[in-house]
């Protein structure tokens, strides 16, 4: 592996971040926008814990540096990149070059994480794509303390970073001690998180090795400790909340079946209607006659 480039949004300019063009920093916890060029395959790590929202949609090829394949991520503002403090990842990405980022440092996390978590702080895996509708809006009250006067943007970042990091350890941590391997099914913690990303990720195909890396574990060791924890498979579970969303969608009549088809996952009305009954024994059609 090469040499990797370090993040540290206490340098001004970062390496890797040609230019920071607004910043706050309160309480252990910095905030901007930075531009990032497009940039050919290249190993990072950071010295803070990155979340990242980018400004406009881009393209992101993502390897972990013990994955022997990476993934590609089409990202949006609805969308966010975890990156550790500690942890390598080589990336890729075209499209838009300016981003918010988030940087929660060692100081915040030691004053407002490790008290909720008895003195610990939970150990975090970088995530190529977080879809987490509570952390994205979250994301705009950092943008709102952007926007606005830099003491009252610096006064309101303890309370929206404390909110912010409590979600972020609590739906996405794990503790020190829980290692890479699961035995018997997954913890606590590796449940809401797997449960918080396939929620999060229904309009689009997600392959068993992006759910395994979302926990840290292989593909086969995840299959296995995730039939144990949830008592099905991870695709049959991903089809079972793809139709709950959609019975919720079939309630409104101004919604056509081909776009609610579309909006969780499928890319044709037939493929949703045989998984559509598969699951509840009848089709979209008759399930919304039934109800309106």
């Amino acid at each position: 592996m090469s040499k990797s480039v370090l993040i540290d949004l206490e340098e001004k300019p970062s390496a890797f971040c040609d230019s920071t063009v607004e910043r706050l920093l309160g309480d252990g916890l910095i905030v901007c926008r930075c531009r990032f060029p497009p940039q050919q395959e290249t190993w990072i790590s950071a010295r803070q814990t990155l979340v990242v929202r980018p400004e406009a949609p881009v393209t992101a090829r993502w390897r972990g540096v013990e994955e022997e394949t990476g993934m590609t991520v089409r990202m949006t503002r609805q969308a966010l990149h975890l990156i550790p403090p500690g942890s390598t990842i080589r990336i890729e990405w075209v499209g838009g070059d300016r981003a918010l980022v988030v940087g929660l440092t060692a100081t915040f996390l030691d004053a407002h994480v490790a008290p909720v978590f008895d003195g610990r702080v939970p150990r975090l895996s970088p995530q190529a794509m977080i879809r987490d509708a509570a952390l994205v809006g979250m994301m705009s009250w950092f943008e709102a303390a952007l926007d606005g006067s830099q003491a009252a943007g610096i006064r309101s970042l303890g309370l929206a970073g404390a909110t912010f990091g409590l979600r972020l350890f609590d739906i996405y941590g794990e503790d020190e001690g829980s290692g890479g391997y699961a035995t018997g099914g997954l913890g606590a913690s590796r449940q809401r998180r797997i449960a918080t990303f396939i929620d999060g990720n229904l309009d689009r195909r997600v392959s068993l090795t992006e759910m395994a890396g979302v926990v840290g574990l292989g593909s086969s060791h995840f299959r296995t400790v995730f039939r144990a924890t949830f008592g099905q498979s991870p695709s049959r579970y991903l089809h079972e909340r793809r139709i709950e969303k959609a019975k919720t969608l079939l309630l409104d009549p101004n919604r056509t079946i081909v776009d609610i088809a579309l909006e969780v996952g499928y890319s044709s009305h037939g493929h949703f209607t045989t998984v559509f009954r598969k699951v509840t024994g009848t089709t979209p059609s008759r399930f919304r006659l039934d109800r309106i």
